[in-house]
């Protein structure tokens, strides 16, 4: 697909062309539904919630100053609307006396030793990522898994630059405790 830009189609829609804001959807529909994934951690609600937030940046396109990038304006529409759905959920919380040492046998699977323990590694932090609030991940989730700066996160967010990278560092500091924790339970599982 050959695709022009935010701003042309943007334009595109503003003069009438409804059919041109595809474009910006198969765009930035990844990156909208894993953003909302990461914070509500529900794939049903992430996919409502991206669809929801499309279709908010569609009735709102004319209010769009261009003033910031659009993806920048979506995903604060995105990250809004999955904090607030995780709000009204209040969604019981795991503990890691729940998440057993052995919760997946990565070495069943016919893989090298080497790629079992990046599938386990890659769970544990899933797990810790979970664990940490839904403010938290999704900071962490627009910082490491949509390499956004912070001054872009702080526009995505509203929140200030200062209180993200403070924000960042208590999330890593909780997601490093939690990793340890399953650790040592793994360790003492094996022993």
């Amino acid at each position: 697909m050959n695709y022009k830009g935010d701003k042309y189609y943007i334009e595109q829609v503003l003069a009438g062309n409804s059919n041109a804001f595809s474009f910006i959807i198969d765009k930035h529909k990844d990156k909208a539904f894993n953003l909302a994934f990461r914070i509500c951690v529900n794939r049903e609600e992430a996919e409502e919630i991206a669809q929801d937030s499309f279709l908010k940046a569609f009735r709102s396109l004319d209010g769009f100053k261009m003033k910031s990038s659009f993806a920048t304006w979506l995903y604060r529409i995105v990250y809004n609307s999955a904090v607030s759905q995780v709000r009204k959920r209040k969604r019981g919380i795991l503990y890691i006396e729940d998440f057993p040492a052995d919760f997946i046998d990565f070495t069943g699977n016919n893989i090298s030793e080497e790629e079992s323990e990046k599938e386990f590694i890659n769970s544990v932090v899933n797990f810790a990522l979970q664990k940490i609030s839904d403010e938290e991940r999704g900071l962490i989730s627009l910082y490491y898994y949509d390499d956004m700066s912070i001054d872009d996160i702080s526009r995505v967010t509203g929140i200030s630059k200062y209180n993200i990278k403070v924000k960042n560092i208590r999330a890593r500091q909780k997601m490093f405790e939690i990793i340890e924790k399953v650790e040592k339970k793994k360790l003492v599982y094996h022993e």
